[in-house]
């Protein structure tokens, strides 16, 4: 097990500040601690976009439906897959290298997985504009997350992580073939936080389409309408 760096600077290890630079270190730091307030910032701007637009297809209708089935079904992967991901990860993060269960797929299944169930709650507003949207948002910020998190695991875990980069892919998985231990330890305390997370899949999703049906009956405003 490789041993973790002593860090000095906010979480950044002294190792990073020698190899990669003092300034560029802490602004990677900087904007990994930025993750959440943008995330919620951008939120609040789909929150917006829900509020006051509608959907050109209605939401009584077949395609609205069909998109809503869909996002709901988005919507279970994501919550399911996110709960498999914690399993393995809760309380090891960065301080172990998990390669096994659904890190033998990608490097990322936390994010993959939020993806998804980020796309599913955009199609349960019966549109393909704000899902299209909120994709959008996921590919132009979030690799550079990812990076960010990956430069201090290889930081922490040196070859191994490096060796894991080569046979894992970072996000899509390549194989549907997993690597599963016969049994494994869990931290439940750590766990159970993570996994009430999911909720905030399902109350988004409602919320979503409660407030397509609300637009149909007059009681939210259709300031624009979108596909």
């Amino acid at each position: 097990m490789s041993s973790v760096p002593v860090t000095d600077f906010g979480g950044v290890s002294t190792a990073a500040l020698q190899g990669e630079g003092a300034t560029s270190a802490l602004h990677r730091v900087a904007a990994e601690r930025r993750r959440r307030p943008l995330t919620a910032l951008f939120g609040l701007f789909i929150l917006a976009m829900v509020l006051v637009t509608g959907s050109r297809w209605g939401s009584r209708t077949l395609v609205s439906e069909l998109l809503f089935l869909a996002g709901l079904a988005l919507v279970t992967i994501a919550i399911l897959g996110r709960t498999w991901a914690n399993l393995f990860i809760a309380g090891y993060k960065t301080r172990l290298l998990i390669r096994t269960g659904p890190y033998s797929l990608c490097r990322n299944p936390l994010y993959l997985f939020s993806a998804i169930g980020m796309t599913g709650i955009g199609l349960c507003t019966g549109t393909l504009t704000i899902p299209a949207t909120m994709c959008l948002f996921f590919a132009a910020y979030y690799p550079f997350i990812i990076r960010c998190e990956e430069l201090r695991l290889s930081e922490t875990h040196g070859e191994d992580f490096d060796d894991y980069c080569q046979t894992v892919p970072a996000f899509w998985p390549a194989s549907l073939k997993i690597d599963e231990p016969e049994t494994y330890v869990i931290q439940p305390r750590i766990l159970r936080r993570n996994i009430a997370d999911g909720f905030w899949f399902i109350a988004l999703a409602a919320l979503a389409h409660t407030a397509a049906h609300l637009h149909q009956f007059q009681l939210l405003p259709e300031l624009f309408l979108v596909w």
